[in-house]
């Protein structure tokens, strides 16, 4: 056992994976190329998305930054933490990989990247200095706690694209949307790949008004 328990910045994030989880343990086999909520994006697609997200506190844990300075390890594209820095090649690689090969095993992908993510996680990762990341310089901590938004929202859109229930809760669905408000501006959450204008919710229930304000339109 680790030295250093998980830290409380990690419980929605382990809950919220949990959610989408159960989920994918569900899909029919023969749902994976169903559309889903996100234009460019089947069910096979979601799941290689939160795949690749789940591998990002991997690399912090092991010390490897996913902003780096303009040089052989960056790529072209900015982080959007306002610091110089640039997303590495390693976590584009890896958020571009995990996605197309998702596409013929996406069962296989999550399962792996999910049970990576959690022995990792479960290590001696936590207190260390800051490092770059894609939404500036932070701890493992810091990049931690609000990342649970993304596995919640996604949950949903895989609960779309297949029909499998997904089981998320009021509390959950309400602690995303006040994350998602509070970090809209610093970290760039309108930008283009991230999310779409928001829309007007249908109700005051908490997952329409999380599910709308990031502008997506259920399609079941």
């Amino acid at each position: 056992m680790s030295e250093n328990p998980s830290p409380p910045e990690r419980l929605l994030f382990d809950r919220a994976l949990a959610k989408f989880d159960a989920v994918v343990q569900q899909v029919p086999s023969d749902a994976w190329a169903n559309q889903s909520p996100c234009e460019a994006w089947n069910a096979a697609n979601i799941v290689g998305h939160v795949a690749a997200t789940t591998q990002l506190p991997v690399l912090l844990g092991r010390r490897i930054p996913l902003g780096v300075p303009e040089g052989p390890d960056a790529s072209e594209v900015p982080t959007r933490g306002n610091d110089d820095l640039f997303i590495s090649k390693t976590m584009l690689a890896m958020i571009r990989g995990l996605p197309e090969e998702a596409v013929t095993d996406p069962l296989g992908v999550w399962n792996r990247c999910y049970t990576e993510m959690d022995e990792v996680l479960s290590g001696d990762v936590w207190g260390q200095s800051p490092i770059g990341t894609q939404r500036g310089t932070m701890t493992l901590e810091e990049w931690l706690e609000p990342a649970f938004y993304d596995s919640t929202v996604h949950t949903w859109d895989l609960s779309q694209a297949t029909g499998v229930p997904h089981n998320l809760d009021d509390e959950l669905c309400k602690a995303a949307l006040a994350t998602l408000r509070s970090i809209e501006e610093s970290a760039n959450m309108r930008s283009s790949n991230v999310f779409g204008a928001a829309l007007d919710a249908q109700t005051e229930d908490s997952l329409s008004q999380l599910i709308a304000y990031t502008g997506r339109i259920p399609i079941r």
